[in-house]
């Protein structure tokens, strides 16, 4: 059976990177490997070839009974064709796809993943993800410049080329 994605690893939301690096390490016995997003990000997987088993995310805040602390991303070819397949099995977008990091966000760090979240028919968090290429992150800079920062989602991943231009 052939699947709308691919299972590539688990994100655990975690109030300490250091702390939760440790647990989760001794408990599964995959090592720690360097980080993307220092200080927000922290994985766990093989070190050479590079490839995350585990990501531990860190947010501020205790877990309330509204929020996932822990949820998988799904890799995609195309985001845009992906949620529709996801909501004909029953599951439902939360938050549209956007870029990651946003424009501004953090510094001038690029983009470099188009992502969207989506609940399944329990409202269970996932994501779905697709990375950037670096021609395509380079596009988004240059569309935030021309912009003066002043875009949306939508803009940003229409620079990508990861969807189509509104029409109106």
């Amino acid at each position: 059976m052939s699947g709308i994605g691919t299972l590539t690893c688990h994100v655990v939301d975690v109030e300490d990177l250091e702390v939760g690096q440790a647990f989760w390490s001794a408990l599964t016995g995959i090592e720690p490997i360097p980080s993307f997003f220092p200080g927000r990000y922290a994985y766990l997987g093989q070190p050479d070839p590079w490839r995350h088993e585990l990501i531990l995310h860190r947010v501020s805040g205790h877990k309330g009974a509204e929020a996932n602390r822990s949820h998988v991303d799904i890799w995609v070819r195309d985001i845009d064709v992906a949620i529709p397949q996801v909501e004909a099995i029953g599951g439902r977008v939360k938050q549209a796809p956007s870029i990651y990091p946003r424009p501004g966000s953090y510094g001038d760090e690029p983009g470099r993943i188009d992502w969207a979240v989506l609940q399944d028919p329990f409202g269970n968090e996932f994501c779905l993800i697709t990375l950037l290429t670096p021609d395509q992150s380079a596009a988004v800079r240059a569309a935030a410049e021309r912009l003066h920062g002043a875009g949306d989602d939508h803009d940003w991943r229409v620079a990508a080329g990861r969807t189509a231009p509104r029409t109106e």
